[in-house]
C-alpha cells in the first residue's frame, strides 16, 4: 500500500511541477532561450583591398576557403606537370620489392582449376 501511495505523491509533484513549467511558459512571455544574432557581413564596396572582417568573419568564409582550394589545386597541377615531364622523357625508374608475393604457385592454380572444373 505504501508504494502507490508514494507514487501517487510523486505523480501529484510531477503534475505541480509540469503545470508551473507551462504557466511560465504561457503567462511569463519570457524565453528561456537566448536571441541570436548573425555575424556582420562584409558588403563589396569595389574597394582595392578589403576590410579587416572580410578577411576574419563569417561572412567571407565561402571566399577563403575558395581561395585554399585554388592553392591545392594549383599544388596539385604543379606536380602532375611533373610527373609528366618525367614519363615523357623516359625517366622513371621501378623497382619490385615483393616479388615472392607476385610469384604464382601453379600447382594450387591448376587446383582451384581442377575443383572449378568439377563443380560445373
Amino acid at each position: 500500500m505504501n508504494d502507490i501511495r508514494s507514487l501517487r505523491a510523486l505523480l501529484v509533484v510531477n503534475t505541480m511541477l509540469a503545470a508551473g513549467l507551462l504557466w511560465v511558459i504561457l503567462v511569463g512571455g519570457a524565453s528561456f532561450t537566448a536571441s541570436a544574432e548573425a555575424a556582420p557581413q562584409y558588403r563589396s564596396t569595389r574597394a582595392v583591398d578589403p576590410p579587416s572582417q572580410a578577411l576574419t568573419g563569417v561572412g567571407n568564409a565561402a571566399a577563403r576557403q575558395r581561395d585554399r582550394m585554388l592553392t591545392a589545386l594549383e599544388s596539385i597541377s604543379r606536380r602532375l606537370e611533373k610527373v609528366e615531364k618525367q614519363l615523357g622523357e623516359g625517366r622513371i625508374s621501378v623497382r619490385i620489392e615483393n616479388v615472392d608475393d607476385l610469384r604464382i604457385d601453379y600447382a594450387r592454380l591448376a587446383e582451384v582449376m581442377r575443383v572449378s572444373d568439377r563443380s560445373k
